[in-house]
């Protein structure tokens, strides 16, 4: 059954270029992800960001807590 061949379908080039545009951007939000995340990942590993910080504004006041011995004594 040769007779019955489907035809050819020609490219859109304008979709062809929507395609490549979109690709690109894309890649430029990964990108774009991922400096985020390594400049996240710096800040937390130099101590500037997250619960362990010692940034003065986050501690302005604070002296720390006083444990207290085991043995009801309160002047510790």
């Amino acid at each position: 059954m040769g007779f019955m061949k489907t035809p050819k379908v020609e490219k859109d080039p304008e979709l062809a270029k929507q395609r490549e545009v979109e690709k690109q951007r894309l890649a430029a939000e990964q990108a774009e992800l991922e400096g985020n995340r390594l400049d996240r990942n710096r800040k937390i590993a130099s101590n500037l960001l997250g619960s362990k910080s010692l940034q003065d504004e986050d501690m302005q006041g604070f002296t720390g807590f006083r444990r207290k011995n085991m043995g009801g004594n309160d002047y510790a």
